[in-house]
């Protein structure tokens, strides 16, 4: 990814917001000049203490320094409030590009290349990363702009000797700054590319539990993970050390300056060259240059570590789409008689010759059930994810609703068709935002739903409720907890067409025949698609389709 995208990237959001950034900049100029002010009618104070002035003078003084702190107060705000807030705005647009990009990739490309790992490292890190340049390291850059030069100035209009020595102690910074910057960049985006990685381990190890109890390979995935986090941990400290490194280069800088300052200073001070307020004034105003110039290397550190995160983030936004799903198409008529029907339907795997399906004919009303079983390795899941128009590359016809898939809008679809896979997915939030997602739903509705998945009575007994943190995948809930949660999600969405993959296999004989129950009262109306591996489960199925 070239800078030039990046950058077009950035500059984009920028220019939609070119009034508040404007205003931003006028309120970092008043702060620094106000800071400026500041230091040096301290000066110009302590000079009328030792030379004695009147009262009347006295108290213009004042009233200018008093001035001047109540305008160097409303800058610091002003700036905080436009400028440095954009920082959030950025987050939330680039986070919201990010998933509705990634609505419409290929599955092919969502089961290797870009991950539930994957994704959610560059929604969460690498968005925290550069946000900031789109907020606070642009406030800092020009506050080292404008406070750095009007610093100088007043440093050189108080002596220019004096002011010329300070500066000596920090002329090796740029150096060593853009070779710091270059290094932590590399460290950065090593570490970056790693964490991916690690989540994607830890997503298997999550999901891929049931089975180590099975095999015993529990010991296995642990010391595999382990040694991922650290083996996460080495990088992201090599990219920390970096970055700590401009700490003693800038501090080290400061002391040589104030060492020349002293040694000059007060020698000038003495000599009657420059006044007593004059030197307490250059002390400070080296202080202030000595902030810009340190801001030096926490820009460029910003700036090289936020553009790692926008070349991850960009290449999310020009990654290939799947055109089928950006298809308009035709309105939906739920009306039609034949909700799902597959003629022919055969499937194989490119790497083999043979059918794994093979002349698959379905037809299902409003209201049908149809139950699916078969031996592991039958092709149940495939055989799902073609009905649902998830799985293409298949020969036969499918249509819903009287028309082939690829007529509606992929938005459309999802309105109207929910599936709950095998491997349920929760995300580390509340169990109310993993079942509204994008939804708006009350609590009673939730509850409502969740009694029709059997779970109301476990989600009654978190001390928080709905508001009850999980951990990522629900790593903090059972088996069957996790089933019902996925279950109760889909019912909430009120789908004309419902796909259950084997989703209530972790529960009990007694909680199914309640969920049956629930499920075939209160969706008398949908259609339902039911994989199971218990032929007991599919009692209430009209149609039934055995795979061998």
């Amino acid at each position: 990814m070239s800078q030039a995208t990046i950058f077009k990237l950035w500059k984009k959001f920028v220019l939609q917001r070119w009034k508040i950034y404007l205003l931003g900049i006028f309120f970092i100029i008043l702060t620094n000049v106000m800071q400026v002010v500041t230091v040096r009618y301290i000066g110009i104070i302590i000079d009328f203490f030792v030379k004695g002035g009147g009262s009347t003078e006295y108290l213009t003084l004042f009233m200018i320094f008093f001035a001047s702190r109540i305008f160097l107060t409303l800058g610091r705000v002003g700036w905080r409030i436009t400028m440095a807030r954009q920082t959030h705005h950025a987050a939330f647009l680039l986070k919201t590009r990010i998933w509705d990009n990634a609505c419409f990739f290929p599955k092919k490309d969502l089961d290797q290349k870009y991950t539930k790992g994957v994704l959610m490292n560059i929604n969460t890190s690498d968005v925290r990363a550069a946000k900031f340049l789109y907020g606070f390291t642009m406030v800092g850059a020009f506050d080292m702009l404008f406070l750095g030069g009007l610093s100088l100035q007043a440093m050189f209009s108080i002596n220019v000797q004096i002011a010329l020595a300070s500066l000596l102690g920090l002329v090796f910074i740029p150096y060593v700054v853009k070779k710091l910057a270059h290094l932590e960049m590399r460290r950065y985006r090593v570490a970056q590319e790693y964490l991916s990685k690690f989540n994607d381990i830890s997503s298997q190890m999550v999901s891929t539990i049931r089975m180590q109890r099975l095999t015993q390979t529990g010991p296995y995935w642990e010391e595999r993970l382990k040694l991922s986090a650290w083996e996460y941990r080495n990088k992201k400290v090599a990219a920390i050390n970096t970055s700590l490194q401009y700490v003693p280069t800038m501090g080290g800088a400061s002391v040589i300056s104030y060492l020349i300052l002293f040694s000059f200073g007060i020698k000038l001070t003495f000599d009657g060259a420059i006044s007593v307020g004059d030197f307490v004034a250059m002390q400070g105003l080296v202080f202030l240059v000595q902030g810009p110039l340190m801001s030096i290397g926490f820009i460029i550190s910003d700036w090289k570590r936020g553009s790692a995160s926008l070349e991850r983030i960009c290449a999310v936004y020009n990654a290939k789409q799947d055109e089928v799903l950006h298809t308009v198409g035709k309105k939906i008529n739920i009306q039609h008689p034949i909700v799902l029907s597959g003629q022919n339907l055969k499937f194989k795997y490119p790497t083999s010759s043979k059918y794994l399906l093979k002349d698959i004919n379905i037809s299902l009303s409003r209201g049908d059930r149809l139950g699916i079983i078969g031996p592991i390795g039958s092709g149940k899941s495939t055989l799902v994810n073609i009905l649902a128009g998830l799985e293409r590359n298949h020969s036969g016809e499918m249509s819903f609703l009287g028309q082939g898939f690829n007529n509606f809008s992929h938005r459309d679809l999802r309105n109207h068709i929910s599936m709950v896979p095998q491997k349920s997915f929760l995300f580390a939030d509340t169990i109310r935002k993993n079942l509204c997602l994008d939804r708006s739903f009350s609590d009673e509705q939730i509850w409502h739903y969740l009694k029709m998945a059997a779970v109301d009575e476990d989600v009654k007994k978190f001390s928080d409720g709905l508001d009850s943190p999980l951990g990522e995948w629900g790593i903090n809930l059972s088996g069957g907890q996790k089933q019902r949660l996925t279950l109760a999600r889909a019912l909430m969405r009120k789908p004309q067409l419902l796909f259950l993959d084997d989703c209530i296999s972790a529960v009990d004989i007694k909680t199914e025949e309640k969920i049956l129950k629930n499920l075939d009262q209160e969706l008398s109306t949908a259609t339902l698609v039911w994989v199971a591996h218990r032929k007991s489960t599919l009692r209430h199925c009209n149609q039934m389709l055995e795979l061998q």
